[in-house]
């Protein structure tokens, strides 16, 4: 390698950093990071706090975000209106996060009190909130953290649009209510750590740092409701998992926005963020079912015990 190509080139979260990357780069630092926050002893880690959850809940610890040194310059790879529309679109589906956490609940509460306590906390008889869960607590954290991100790379407040939920749904059969529930949970929690990997390997710094912060609780709360799922219903969810990939698609779209018309750069640039974001919604997937190999009967039962009887197949 000769000294022009070293210049060229530093190291941050995702590994090599080059100032113009190319397709092939891109993903050598999309699967750097992978391996890095999403290795197969961090999932396992990830997955084996759930139990002290339940028992003591604690809020994962951030690092903290040096907020003025986040600036555009730090967008690699990419032109950035098109970072920045994913910013911006982080920060609509990350708003609603209340009415997932209350969504979830209701449809954990009868089948796994627990895991509901988890997610969305509980609450007195009158319906009075006691105590918020953790999930809810680490979620709501993001909102505002990509709010502020798409201030600083652009001077501009944004004016978000949240999410609409759809709030639980009884169709009388709990164990199928549960299942497509957690079949949901689980390609939103894909999709946002898909998407988050994506703003990761196209910036440096202190942009790259602090979108690292949620990043990870989306990959830890990915490993809890995968690990807490395979042990309720065995592994017949990976089949329909994998059919969510049409909504997953259905995210990109909307993370893309309005294409811009008349600029042959942008329209090149969202062309290529489809191929470089379905490679990592892909890519993760591989990741997890690897994972999934580990995570064998015996020791999730050891974790959390015999399935309840409300969830085993009829």
């Amino acid at each position: 390698m000769n000294n022009s190509s070293i210049k060229e080139r530093s190291v941050d979260l995702a590994g090599n950093q080059y100032p113009h990357p190319h397709y092939l780069q891109t993903r050598s630092r999309i699967n750097y990071l992978i391996e890095r926050y999403l290795s197969l002893e961090i999932l396992q880690q990830n997955l084996s706090d759930l139990p002290r959850q339940f028992k003591n809940p604690h809020q994962r610890r951030w690092e903290t975000i040096d907020w003025q040194a986040i600036t555009s310059n730090q967008i690699i790879g990419v032109a950035p209106e098109l970072f920045i529309a994913t910013v911006a679109n982080a920060v609509e589906i990350e708003t609603p996060i209340r009415a997932y956490a209350m969504e979830s609940w209701n449809y954990l509460q009868a089948a796994h009190f627990p895991m509901a306590r988890f997610v969305g906390g509980t609450f007195a008889a009158d319906g009075t909130m006691l105590e918020v869960g953790i999930w809810e607590k680490e979620e709501r954290q993001h909102r505002p953290t990509f709010s502020k991100i798409y201030q600083q790379l652009t001077g501009d407040k944004l004016q978000s649009h949240p999410n609409s939920v759809k709030g639980y749904e009884s169709s009388g059969n709990l164990r199928e209510d549960v299942y497509k529930h957690a079949i949901a949970r689980i390609a939103t929690e894909w999709g946002a750590t898909s998407v988050y990997l994506w703003l990761m390997a196209h910036s440096t710094g202190a942009l790259q740092q602090a979108i690292a912060q949620p990043m990870q609780d989306e990959i830890n709360h990915l490993a809890k409701f995968w690990g807490i799922s395979r042990w309720a219903f065995g592994d017949s969810y990976l089949t329909r998992l994998q059919g969510t990939t049409k909504n997953l698609m259905g995210l990109l779209k909307h993370h893309q926005g309005e294409r811009p018309k008349g600029n042959d750069v942008l329209q090149i640039g969202y062309a290529l963020y489809a191929v470089e974001l379905v490679f990592t919604f892909a890519r993760l997937m591989v990741q997890l079912r690897h994972w999934n190999q580990m995570l064998t009967p015996d020791y999730l039962e050891e974790l959390f015990g015999l399935p309840p009887q409300q969830l085993a197949a009829s």
